[in-house]
């Protein structure tokens, strides 16, 4: 049997990390999936605005790509859903999006350092 090369070996890795979260203001668990690069893409262009990280934004994209229901596996929210998470706990909405950017190896910060760069 041939040897995959280090090359197939890490496209065809599995690594999505997930992770259940209680969301106590809600009264539920949602799965917490780490982003894609083209999922991380999405969310630093569409929390962008004017050269800068907007924190208004930048949650909300966070759970809509991030968040999914640990029963069904299908994402919870959509883009149409920004403005209605915006209006929700903001305890919630800190908790999810840090586990996402943990999941996601964005460490407290990064967003200031993306744009220095």
């Amino acid at each position: 049997m041939a040897t995959k090369s280090l090359r197939e070996r890490i496209l065809s890795a599995q690594d999505i990390q997930s992770e259940r979260v209680h969301v106590p203001e809600w009264d539920v668990e949602v799965e917490v999936r780490s982003m894609t690069g083209a999922q991380r893409a999405r969310v630093l262009q569409g929390a962008t605005v004017d050269g800068e990280i907007d924190l208004e934004r930048l949650y909300p994209i966070l759970l809509i790509e991030t968040t999914y229901d640990p029963e069904s596996g299908e994402r919870i929210f959509n883009p149409a859903d920004r403005d209605a998470l915006n209006s929700k706990n903001s305890g919630a909405l800190e908790r999810i999006a840090k586990v996402a950017m943990r999941l996601s190896g964005i460490e407290p910060g990064a967003e200031d350092a993306a744009k220095n760069a």
